[in-house]
């Protein structure tokens, strides 16, 4: 009887040890997924974007290479809403503030409307030095009579 007893101890003694040996494994995977760099897919998996701890500031090729995902997007479908773009990249809208000021400044981005109207295409040639659509005879108000901008 002792015999037996010690086999059954041995053997859940080893199961023990290897759902410990598996838990662990998983653990590690997880823990080192969440603090590596994550990737997020585009929805089309046509290209994907790195980051790395949240809260922390991007660096320069972080920025870039969210802009490039953005210039690429709006490529392949032009006149979508910031919003739109952002749930298509994976990212939060606040995020791509910076990348897209920057493909703006460079001209390589024009934007049409204003607001959360603000429709988004690559730059065609065409416009000022920001890409921006002038809003010709616009009439500025204030406490007097009204005022055409010049």
């Amino acid at each position: 009887m002792d015999s037996l007893q010690n086999q059954v101890n041995a053997r859940v003694a080893t199961f023990v040890a290897e759902i410990t040996e598996l838990a662990r494994a998983a653990a590690y995977q997880a823990l080192s997924g969440a603090l590596d760099q994550t990737q997020i897919a585009t929805g089309r998996g046509a290209t994907a974007i790195t980051r790395g701890r949240k809260g922390g500031k991007r660096t320069a090729d972080e920025i870039a290479q969210m802009a490039d995902a953005f210039l690429v997007y709006v490529t392949a479908n032009p006149g979508q809403r910031m919003e739109h773009i952002a749930k298509e990249l994976g990212l939060a809208t606040p995020e791509l503030t910076l990348p897209v000021k920057k493909l703006l400044a460079d001209g390589k981005l024009r934007v049409e409307g204003q607001k959360r109207a603000t429709q988004y295409h690559p730059a065609d040639g065409a416009g000022g030095a920001s890409g921006k659509t002038a809003r010709a005879g616009k009439v500025k108000r204030g406490r007097g009579r009204p005022r055409k901008q010049g």
